[in-house]
Parts: structure tokens; C-alpha cells; sequence
């Protein structure tokens, strides 16, 4: 039988593990001691939101919800990056018995910043990415799958997500499959029952026509959440909504403040609606602190004396959460008061303008259809030119003269978009006339490359390629080490300085061209020192020449592996550079070696690498033109033209190092 692994004792703090966890946060899905839930209440209800297990009324499927994701580890999602480095992170996490300053630093990483949070990388764009993490939610809300809706939402997916193609919302889903516990988890994280789908149908009209009255109750409570509190606050008591009625304002106790009242009443509906909710965050704050302090273990706890800043709100609004907290009781209280009076005349308001407009999109057959009727003079903003007219003509008059503007308003503002539109399509064309224009000087810049390239050494004198003074001060290092004498790199590259070095100023000549007087001087000299190098051969020479050879040898089998991871992506012009490289380490081989014995393989490895260069050039200029023919051709020709000085090369390494 196997052995069945213990579960883990999900009845525990979730931030430093302690067993009296007698608070939870209802967004984060985990249960708090009284110690990590004062750090909690310092971050803000924006942060966390926090309710006592046992001296807090809560509605059955919001606790379940909570129970389900702690015991289900939705705490993991928060402390991902902990548990996947291992358990050498996990000695960041706080203990029971740690100081309050450790365990806040450690919250404030972990819950406001977001730091060990499980995060997804994707490679699209934000919009991409929301949609995705949004069809995926979509698809979530309809299985008991609870943790999963969880991750997505934690991720940022917007719990009011509108489906393209369903036509629905998340919630609209989660309702239809009478998943309540999903319907908890999105009225948490701000999804709206009356956000209607493309039928124009809410999530609570899907609940009334599947007779379903506990959630058809949940939310209707949903959407007057904010009233409620407020009216608790008041009278302890909250409306019934199942008998209709929707707002609980106490008829005795409290008493109107006029002034502040015709103030409410001038400010508009969205500021108004930030006023609520900062109070009904005030008003929660001081329910918490209340029963926070009813607690025996919180006395030596800081409190909260005021809202936590906001980050996502202005600074002038944040001054006046905090301000709220210097308001007595009975000044909040009558706060609240005024504002309930003001939102049932606000909502009363709202519904007796929409009853009108209804009443008057109504059309009577017996009537005149409505797009007979002429409008009104306080419509139009155009005086009555004569009054000896008959009425009858100023209506007609003044709605012509209107039509009129409009027409020639109309026709300007088309012309304007006309000549926009041409203005746009000619700048266009000049775009990809100048793109064409880069396109073919790219072209010929990499035409002139390969034919450079190809271009073959002039040899001057009648010397050969080997011997050619001229060759080796016209060409770089690498022309000058093809002499099949033993020149050594040093002479070669002071030489090379002395050809490039530019006089400081038009009066002065180039350093070291008074030392040499005649190039045939230098010639004779090289000669002569070939002639001494070249008394032992190869076969038989020093450790030291010996030494050299397999150094070279081993430069150029780099460079040719360096050339070979190069050709696959051509287009950086790595390349070419590496089959540079190539021709510099055989032209230092060239250099080393004797040129009685060796100078047929070298002569055969010169000609060979000099097709190298010219063959990555057309490479490049066949992947740019799309030439995929052209490719196969030329990238077959490097790897050919390289296997080849391998083959040499390794006849070099096997002949040295025998004899040494």
C-alpha cells in the first residue's frame, strides 16, 4: 500500500505560518494572524481586504470562497518565486515568533509589490495579453475550478471582460452554471451585475429566469453593497431587498446638515461617486478598528488612525480620505445620513428621467410618425428676422436657414478630410519611394563588396605573389604573409604602420620612410634573409618553428569552426569577418613555414582561401535579395572551400607533431 502524504495544516497564518490565524484577507485567499493583519490594515483596502473570522457577519459562499482558496494553496501564487528558487529564498519568509518590522518589510514585498507573485512571460503586446488572460477567465468561470479563476485574476485579467465571440461577460458565465463560489470570487476583484451582454441581458436577469433566488439575492446585495454599510453604520440594520426595498435611512436620530446637504446635491454624479466610496472606506476602517480592538492580542499592535495612501489616486483626493478621520461620530454619521438622503434622490431621479424617455419614444399609430414632426424654436439658436411674417413661415424659415450652416459646415469639414487624406496618401508614396531608394543603395554597397573582392591582386615587376614587395605594401597583413619565405609577423606588422601612418601636419613626412631609401634594398634584404631561413627544411626544424606551426595550424581549424556558426545567419556579417580571420592565420602559417618543402600546399591553401571572402559576400547579398537558390549555392561552395583547408590543415597537424 502506499503511503498516504500528510496534507499540510492549512489553518495557519499564510505569511508567517502562525496557528492562531483568526483574520483572512478576502482578495489575497488566505487567513492572517492578528500580527500579519495589522501590516495588512497599514497597506490599505486597495491592498488587502480583511475581515475577523469570528467577530465578523459573512455571507456563506464569500467564506467558503475564502476557505476553498486557502486550503486549495491559493498562498503558493503569492510566494511562487520563494518556493521555485528553493528553499534558500524560503529563509525570507518570516516566523511566528520574528519582530513585527520583519514580518512588515516581508508583507509589503510580498502583497503591495508583488515580488515572489506568480508572473507569465509573454511576448505580445498588452492588448494581446489581456485578451488572452481574459478568454482564458471566460472559459474558467464555468467549472468549480476555483484556483484557476484565482491565478488568472491575480495575473490581471479583468473580471468584466467582454467576450467577442460569446457575447458575455465572466459573470454572465459563472451565473449560467450556477457556480457560486466563481460568482464570490468575480464580485470580489469589481466585476459589475448589470454590465448586459449582447442580448442586453444581465447577470441578473439570467439568475430571475433560472429561478435561481440565492444568487439572484447575492447580487442584488452586490450592487447596493456600499448603501448597505452605510446604513449599518446608522442604525445597525440593513434594507430587506427581498420585500423591495432598497434604501434603510433612519427616520429618527439624525437630522439633516442643510449646507452640506446643498453642497452634495451641486457636485456631479462622478464626483459624487468618489466622495461615497471614500467614505464607505472611512466607515469600514472604523468598524474594523473597532473590532480590532475588541481583540485581546491587538492592545500592544499600532492601529490605523487614518486611510493608507492610495498610489492610484491623486495626491489632493488621498489628503482627503485622511482628513476624513478627523470627523467625531456624530459628524460622520451625519455625513453618511446626508449622503444616503442625496443618492435615493439621485437614483429616483435617474429612474423618472429614464420612465420619460420611454414614455416619450412611444409612438401612437393613430398619430403623425415622429420624423414627420417639425422641432421647436428653442432647438436652433437663430433669431426671427421679421416679425410681420406669418408663424407658420418662421418655423420653416429658421429650420432652412439651419440646414443651411450645417450643409456648409458639412462641406468644409469634407473638403478639410479630403485634402488630409491626399496630404497622407502623398506622403506615403514618398515613404516607400525613399525605402526603395535605401533598398537599391544597399544592394549596390554589397555588389561593390563582393566585386572588390573578387577583384585579383595586381603583381608589379614581374615578381610573383609570393615574393611581390609591392603586393605586401598595397594589401594587409594577410597578402603580405602569402611570400613563401619565413617573414616574420613582427616585421610585417611595422611595416604595415609605416604604409598607413598619417603625417601630423602637410609640412611633415611619414615617420621611417628616410630609413629605407629603395624598396629594392629592402627586397634584397628579405631575400636574403629567406635564403638563410630556408638552409632547414621544415621536417627537420627547431622545437621552437615546430611549436609555431601547430599554433597557427590550431588558429586556422578555430577560425574555420568560428566561419562555419557564422554562415547560418549571414546577414549580421559575421562572416565575412570569419573568413578574414581564416586568411590571416593560413597567411601567418605561410609565414612560418619553409618554402622549399611546404610552398606547393601553401600556394594551393592561398588560392583556395581567396575564394572564401568573395563566396560570404554573395551569401549576404542573396539572403538581403531573398534568393534562396543563390543561398543553397553559395553557402555549399564556403562549406566545401572550408573542408578543404581542414584537409590541409590536419596534413600539417599530423606531419609536425610526429616529428616532434
Amino acid at each position: 500500500m502506499s503511503r498516504i502524504k500528510p496534507k499540510p495544516n492549512v489553518e495557519v497564518c499564510g505569511d508567517c505560518g502562525a496557528s492562531d490565524a483568526t483574520w483572512a484577507s478576502v482578495n489575497k485567499g488566505i487567513l492572517l494572524c492578528t500580527q500579519c493583519c495589522s501590516v495588512h490594515r497599514s497597506l490599505g483596502r486597495h491592498i488587502s481586504q480583511v475581515k475577523s473570522l469570528i467577530k465578523t457577519t459573512w455571507n456563506t459562499n464569500q467564506l467558503n470562497m475564502v476557505t476553498t482558496l486557502n486550503n486549495n494553496g491559493a498562498n503558493n501564487i503569492w510566494e511562487h518565486a520563494l518556493l521555485e528558487n528553493g528553499s534558500k529564498l524560503l529563509k525570507k519568509k518570516p516566523g511566528p515568533r520574528d519582530p513585527l518590522s520583519v514580518k512588515h518589510e516581508y508583507i509589503k514585498a510580498k502583497h503591495q509589490q508583488c515580488l515572489y507573485a506568480f508572473r507569465e512571460n509573454y511576448e505580445d503586446g498588452l492588448l494581446s495579453v489581456e485578451n488572452e488572460l481574459g478568454k482564458q477567465l471566460h472559459a474558467s468561470v464555468r467549472t468549480p475550478n476555483l484556483e484557476t479563476s484565482f491565478r488568472l485574476l491575480a495575473l490581471g485579467a479583468d473580471s468584466n471582460y467582454f467576450h467577442d465571440e460569446k457575447g458575455s461577460t465572466p459573470l454572465h458565465v459563472a451565473v449560467k452554471s450556477d457556480q457560486k463560489l466563481q460568482v464570490e470570487l468575480l464580485l470580489v476583484y469589481g466585476a459589475d451585475p448589470n454590465c448586459p451582454d449582447n442580448q442586453g441581458r444581465t447577470p441578473l436577469d439570467y439568475a430571475k429566469q433560472f429561478n435561481n433566488k440565492e444568487l439572484t439575492s447575492r447580487l442584488i446585495e452586490s450592487q447596493y453593497e456600499v448603501t448597505d454599510t452605510l446604513s449599518h453604520y446608522l442604525s445597525m440594520r440593513k434594507p430587506d431587498h427581498s420585500t423591495g426595498v432598497r434604501f434603510l435611512i433612519p427616520s429618527s436620530g439624525f437630522k439633516s446638515n442643510t449646507a452640506s446637504l446643498v453642497k452634495l446635491q451641486k457636485l456631479p454624479n462622478h464626483v459624487f461617486e468618489e466622495l461615497v466610496m471614500d467614505v464607505y472606506d472611512e466607515v469600514d476602517r472604523r468598524q474594523t478598528e473597532a473590532i480590532w480592538l475588541s481583540c485581546a492580542d491587538t492592545t500592544d499592535l499600532n492601529a490605523v488612525p487614518f486611510l493608507p495612501v492610495d498610489n492610484t489616486l491623486s495626491s489632493t483626493r488621498n489628503q482627503g480620505r485622511q482628513k476624513l478621520a478627523r470627523f467625531s461620530t456624530p459628524e460622520l454619521k451625519t455625513l453618511v445620513y446626508d449622503i444616503l438622503v442625496d443618492t435615493q434622490r439621485r437614483q429616483n431621479s435617474e429612474k423618472s428621467s429614464i420612465i420619460q424617455l420611454k414614455e416619450s419614444s412611444e409612438v401612437d399609430d393613430s398619430d403623425d410618425p415622429l420624423y414627420d414632426s417639425v422641432a421647436e424654436d428653442e432647438d436652433y439658436a437663430v433669431p426671427v428676422c421679421k416679425d410681420e411674417e406669418p408663424a407658420s413661415n418662421k418655423d420653416s424659415i429658421i429650420s432652412i436657414e439651419s440646414i443651411n450652416k450645417t450643409n456648409q459646415v458639412l462641406e468644409q469639414l469634407t473638403k478639410q478630410l479630403r485634402n488630409s487624406d491626399n496630404t497622407i496618401t502623398d506622403l506615403r508614396s514618398e515613404v516607400a519611394k525613399l525605402r526603395q531608394c535605401v533598398k537599391a543603395l544597399q544592394n549596390e554597397n554589397f555588389e561593390l563588396k563582393s566585386r572588390l573582392s573578387q577583384k585579383a591582386p595586381a603583381f608589379i615587376n614581374g615578381d610573383s605573389g609570393f615574393d611581390s614587395l609591392e603586393y605586401l605594401g598595397e594589401n594587409n597583413i594577410t597578402d603580405a604573409s602569402k611570400s613563401n619565405g619565413k617573414i616574420s609577423i613582427d616585421e610585417v606588422d611595422l611595416r604595415q604602420k609605416k604604409l598607413h601612418q598619417r603625417p601630423t601636419s602637410m609640412y611633415e613626412t611619414r615617420e621611417g620612410i628616410n630609413k629605407v631609401s629603395n624598396w629594392h634594398v629592402l627586397k634584397a634584404q628579405l631575400k636574403q634573409n629567406e635564403n638563410v631561413r630556408n638552409t632547414s627544411p621544415g621536417l627537420y626544424a627547431s622545437p621552437y618553428d615546430r611549436e609555431t606551426v601547430l599554433q597557427c595550424t590550431e588558429q586556422i581549424t578555430r577560425s574555420i569552426q568560428q566561419l562555419c556558426n557564422s554562415i547560418q545567419e549571414p546577414e549580421k556579417e559575421e562572416c565575412v569577418t570569419n573568413a578574414e580571420k581564416v586568411k590571416v592565420a593560413i597567411g601567418k602559417l605561410a609565414a612560418t613555414l619553409s618554402k622549399e618543402s611546404e610552398g606547393e600546399k601553401i600556394k594551393l591553401m592561398m588560392e583556395v582561401v581567396n575564394r572564401l571572402q568573395p563566396e560570404c559576400l554573395n551569401l549576404q547579398l542573396a539572403r538581403l535579395k531573398n534568393d534562396n537558390k543563390a543561398v543553397d549555392v553559395h553557402f555549399s561552395n564556403i562549406r566545401d572551400i572550408a573542408l578543404s583547408l581542414a584537409r590541409f590543415t590536419k596534413e600539417f597537424v599530423t606531419k609536425y607533431s610526429s616529428n616532434q
